[in-house]
């Protein structure tokens, strides 16, 4: 496999599985991860290991919308953005027809309230 060739589907499925758990601990504990703590955590592999993480949570951003389902990849964030996911997690939110393109603030706000609203003790 080429240094920037995709993963075979197994592979995928298996880190996006191992994603999704680590995204519903973090839910429990209502808190929010750095793309470098999931990076870390799912042991994802140089180069561009930030890259490859961020590809999955659209991938599983896409899936819970599909499935009805809140947007667990709103509880990773960019370190340097404010505690705000990237760009890309807007674009394609947007993409998707979730977010109208306004104050991504105020939308990931609202993700989080979801996210965390059946999980108060």
């Amino acid at each position: 496999m080429g240094e920037f060739a995709q993963p075979d589907r197994s592979e995928r499925d298996r880190d996006l599985e191992r994603l999704g758990a680590l995204l519903d601990r973090a839910r429990v504990q209502r808190q929010t991860l750095t793309y470098l703590e999931v990076a870390d955590a799912l042991d994802m592999p140089g180069p561009r290991r930030i890259h490859k993480t961020t590809r999955l949570l659209e991938i599983l951003l896409k899936r819970d919308a599909e499935a009805g389902r809140p947007l667990r990849a709103a509880l990773a964030t960019s370190r340097v953005n404010r505690g705000l996911p990237a760009r890309g997690f807007f674009d394609r939110a947007q993409r998707l027809g979730l977010f109208d393109g306004g104050d991504p603030a105020a939308f990931h706000a609202r993700l989080l309230d979801e996210l965390f609203a059946d999980r108060a003790s």
